[in-house]
């Protein structure tokens, strides 16, 4: 009996993956950074109600520390891949969702669901498949 081969052992597949999940780690840690630094690219009114902090705790950090770590081996860390994805899926959501209630305007809420979009068609068009079927 002979192991089954998943995903695709292509270098070129692997580093274009790794290219993906390096930019995915750079978008969130500039997210993070926003957070930390509120600029005036990011201004916050207020932060109120008893989970008003947790918008900007810095979470985006988690994110990018495992998308850094799975940069070195993409192939084997696909559930991270698969994380991304519904990272940039809810991301989309979230902006949509905001500007819809008016909590920000259009400008504002282009470049994150743009970005957002961009990378989950970079992420679902370069995930692993299986190479055989037993």
């Amino acid at each position: 009996m002979t192991a089954r081969q998943i995903g695709r052992p292509n270098p070129t597949s692997q580093a274009r993956l790794q290219l993906i999940l390096i930019v995915l780690a750079a978008w969130d840690l500039l997210a993070f950074f926003l957070e930390l630094t509120n600029t005036r690219l990011l201004k916050i009114g207020g932060i109120e109600g008893v989970l008003g902090a947790r918008s900007v705790s810095g979470a985006m950090v988690v994110l990018a520390i495992a998308y850094i770590y799975a940069a070195r081996n993409p192939l084997r860390h696909r559930f991270v891949l698969w994380l991304a994805s519904l990272e940039q899926f809810v991301a989309m959501f979230a902006a949509t969702f905001h500007w819809a209630r008016g909590d920000v305007s259009a400008g504002e809420a282009l470049v994150p669901i743009l970005a957002a979009a961009g990378l989950l068609v970079l992420l679902m068009t370069n995930l692993p498949r299986q190479t055989d079927s037993i």
